[in-house]
């Protein structure tokens, strides 16, 4: 069916000889040994049963190897850097600076110092700016004497806002706002003026070192009158709820115009008060605040009875 299979064919190697007995063998630490030395080719030699003259013959070593195995440069390891070249003979090396060591220094407890003075000097600064501004903004007071009984009793403690009344003025603001022109009037309030009712605190009108404390009755413009210790605006009788039961207040009093900025403050025990019957309309620049909170006595706490009344209609 075709040609017989040939047997198989036994490679030739011309240049290498199969190692004899006299052949020296590699030493126990597996370099070579320096005897091994190339053999003449053998054209009639038979392949070596093993590949010990593969690595014998110095012909194919690697060009890192030598006669003694693999070169330590040629180790696998960390790159160094050539070092100093020898000094010259005779030559004196310049010594190396010295240098001081630095003062220890712990960076933990500095990192950790600094956010803690930080947060000294925030609270500080907090603390100041809430006092200031609670110190400008409440007024503190101790009433004196019965003319708002039963409204406020002696030696009552109040709380009095001396922002509320603020005003200011937009006439200057508007010279540094080009385009602006806010019109009359000049000077307006920040919140709110003083309202019919409002219980507020001023100065003396006649420069006595004293504050008094009385409920706001008339405002500007308004004619106020009393007729059988009956107040009257303009014309109208005013309902007043805050007065005691059973004190009949007392007097008359002619017509009186409230000039501009000013007010008529009377107190609530009208027999036994000293307000603008006597002292006249007060003018705004003399009122301290609004009070808005009584704290003491205790069972008085709360917030200040600044109860508004209120005109009769044509049916009353």
């Amino acid at each position: 069916m075709g040609d017989a299979p040939q047997p198989q064919r036994r490679l030739s190697w011309p240049s290498l000889r199969v190692a004899g007995d006299d052949e020296p063998a590699a030493d126990p630490s597996g370099n070579w040994l320096p005897s091994a030395a190339p053999r003449d080719a053998d054209p009639g030699g038979l392949p070596p049963p093993t590949f010990d003259w593969l690595y014998r013959d110095p012909r194919r070593w690697a060009p890192q190897h030598g006669p003694r195995g693999r070169d330590p440069s040629a180790l696998p390891g960390p790159f160094l850097p050539p070092g100093p070249a020898d000094a010259p003979h005779g030559a004196h090396a310049s010594p190396a600076p010295a240098l001081e060591p630095a003062p220890a220094v712990s960076p933990a407890a500095g990192s950790r110092a600094l956010p803690l003075v930080r947060e000294i000097v925030e609270t500080i600064l907090l603390a100041v700016l809430v006092f200031l501004a609670v110190r400008a903004s409440v007024q503190h007071y101790r009433v004196d004497g019965t003319s708002m009984y039963p409204t406020l009793e002696d030696g009552e403690f109040l709380l009095v806002n001396s922002l509320v009344y603020t005003r200011v003025d937009v006439e200057a603001l508007a010279r540094y706002v080009p385009g602006w022109d806010p019109g009359p009037p000049a000077r307006r309030y920040l919140f709110h003026a003083p309202e019919r009712g409002d219980i507020v605190v001023f100065h003396h009108p006649s420069g006595v070192h004293r504050d008094l404390v009385k409920r706001v009755i008339g405002l500007p413009g308004e004619t106020v009158e009393m007729r059988g210790g009956v107040v009257y605006i303009n014309g109208r009788r005013l309902i007043e709820p805050y007065l005691a039961d059973g004190d009949v207040p007392l007097g008359d009093m002619a017509p009186v115009v409230v000039p501009p900025d000013s007010y008529f403050v009377m107190g609530d025990n009208r027999n036994h008060s000293q307000d603008s019957r006597v002292l006249g309309p007060i003018p705004i620049d003399d009122i301290v605040g609004k009070a808005f909170l009584t704290w003491w006595p205790r069972e008085k706490f709360g917030l200040a009875p600044n109860q508004a009344p209120r005109l009769a209609g044509a049916e009353d």
